[in-house]
């Protein structure tokens, strides 16, 4: 199989290192706009890599780069931006798909491809990363425990201090800080998609660290839009994330939306037109960096993923609680490598714009990301009692 990753970032690293070494692979094409990055990455993984130069905003070229590949894996963010276009070569080529997009209004762009990737005969498999993507999986299975599910909450804390969070991974991710952060997102509330204040709806979650619960807000995720379709009868859908230590709370963000920086729109000053978030960007690296050597004794915190599953056994309400702990760029493209194989080896077809809890088997994907060294922790609440958090036994599900 010869898979093409574009962006070879942080993210875009890790899927390439792993689909390197993954059986029936002939090729992994590393492709990005910064040929001299790809081309160190190929020297550094050696064996079946190639390096190519690629801006997915050049529709001919793009094309052209992608034909000859089975799969390509789109790890090129921020995704509210740059799913289009990489997505509407693949249908023109008619090449299989797989992105590790978290925006929710990259879902939204997408789930407008669906009849197209249908009409191409693609599978364009979406979300799947870590949050969203492992957390669809472990509401799939809390949802498959109980007779009826009501209401599913997906919560996750990236610490900033992550060793993992170097320069290749930031910038991206603080485009997507600013869209999941500010002006308002979908959340499933009482059956129906509600748009919502950014960083509002806050609640205390227990991770499995910090020892303390930590608050989590409201955020642009996309686990609302898709659980809300696919897991029957649930009546509430809702992610909420945060960034730890505390003092780079996502709410701190919203300072930008107060003096009209956080649209994804221009801005003329002095007669030259800058996007609105280029400024913000420029001014959160200067005023919302902070010194690691300021936290050298704070708690390791990476990157936290809790699912809660809260319905009704055998009459009886019930609640699941699941939870992982790992480093949020290993986390999310060892969850779109693990995709990009099932798609490429699927033996029957599923065309169109489909979600990991549409597309995924549970019990091979989570072992999957425990042969890379992940654990999964699950807790249940019946009759107004907590279990203790008990490894998750992958080999009973």
């Amino acid at each position: 199989m010869k898979y093409l990753v574009i962006g070879v970032g942080a993210i875009g690293t890790v899927i390439s290192k792993d689909l390197a070494q993954a059986k029936h692979t002939s090729e992994v094409g590393l492709a990005d706009i910064n040929l001299e990055f790809a081309q160190e990455l190929a020297d550094e993984i050696g064996g079946n890599t190639k390096a190519i130069y690629v801006d997915i905003y050049d529709e001919e070229l793009l094309r052209r780069v992608i034909k000859d590949y089975d799969v390509v894996i789109n790890a090129t963010g921020p995704f509210y931006r740059t799913v289009r276009y990489v997505v509407e070569a693949c249908i023109n080529e008619k090449i299989d798909y797989v992105d590790v997009a978290d925006d929710s209004a990259a879902v939204e762009v997408l789930f407008g491809y669906d009849e197209k990737c249908k009409e191409a005969g693609i599978t364009a498999l979406i979300c799947q990363g870590a949050s969203p993507g492992t957390t669809n999986i472990l509401a799939l299975l809390g949802s498959r425990q109980l007779d009826k599910t009501n209401e599913i909450h997906t919560n996750w804390i990236v610490s900033i201090l992550s060793e993992s969070n170097n320069i290749r991974s930031l910038g991206a991710t603080y485009y997507h800080a600013l869209e999941m952060s500010t002006g308002t997102n979908p959340q499933f509330l009482d059956g129906k998609i509600t748009r919502v204040p950014s960083a509002s709806g806050t609640k205390l979650v227990q991770f499995i660290a910090p020892k303390d619960k930590y608050p989590v807000h409201y955020v642009g995720h996309g686990e609302p839009l898709t659980l809300s379709k696919y897991i029957p009868g649930v009546i509430t859908v809702t992610n909420r994330g945060n960034i730890w230590p505390g003092a780079m709370d996502i709410s701190n963000l919203k300072v930008f939306e107060a003096i009209g920086l956080a649209e994804d729109s221009t801005i003329n000053i002095s007669g030259i037109e800058l996007n609105r978030r280029d400024i913000a960007f420029a001014l959160m690296g200067e005023q919302f960096a902070i010194d690691p050597k300021d936290y050298k004794d704070a708690e390791k915190v990476e990157f936290q993923i809790h699912v809660e599953v809260n319905g009704e056994k055998e009459g009886k309400a019930m609640m699941i609680e699941y939870t992982c702990a790992c480093e949020m760029n290993p986390a999310t493209g060892l969850s779109a490598s693990y995709a990009a194989q099932v798609v490429a080896n699927a033996k029957e077809k599923l065309t169109g714009i489909v979600a990991p809890e549409q597309y995924l088997e549970v019990k091979p994907y989570l072992q999957y990301l425990e042969s890379k060294g992940f654990t999964f922790y699950v807790s249940i609440t019946k009759e107004g009692k907590t279990s203790e958090p008990t490894l998750l036994k992958t080999d009973e599900i």
